[in-house]
């Protein structure tokens, strides 16, 4: 009967200790999600900090950090990206825009100049297909 007392008393402890581990593991990962979704809705390079002890808590916080980090520089890559793609954008936008300013502004001088009809006729085409080119480009470029 002693026995049996001491067994249950054992048990009760041990069943204590559990508990009381689980709810500090449930604490524990309540944090580090609280913690995560903090991360994700604000720009910051602060890493996840867990106040429990266990190892495996730790663990699985640092691997979270290995993923923010890296969730981090591929944010950072793309936002470099944009601002190169804006930079290309606006290169070409000036590579396109300057030769038909060109275009266009001598076929106003050669509606100046006396020239056969049948001239005159292909540089209205070329006018106005030139035109419709600076249209679409400027379209293009405010998209």
């Amino acid at each position: 009967m002693f026995w049996l007392s001491v067994l249950c008393a054992v048990l009760f402890i041990t069943v204590l200790v559990l508990a009381i581990k689980m709810a500090l593991m449930h604490r524990a990962l309540d944090e580090i999600c609280r913690e995560v979704e903090m991360k994700l809705n604000t720009d910051t390079n602060t890493l996840i900090s867990v106040s429990s002890r266990d190892r495996h808590i730790r663990r699985h916080a640092a691997q979270l950090n290995v993923q923010l980090r890296r969730l981090r520089k591929e944010r950072l890559q793309l936002q470099n990206g944009g601002a190169e793609l804006k930079d290309a954008m606006t290169s070409i936008s000036n590579d396109l825009r300057t030769p038909l300013t060109a275009i266009l502004g001598y076929l106003d001088l050669l509606e100046t100049q006396d020239k056969p009809a049948a001239v005159a006729r292909y540089l209205s085409h070329i006018q106005n297909r030139a035109e419709a080119m600076q249209l679409l480009t400027e379209e293009l470029f405010q998209y």
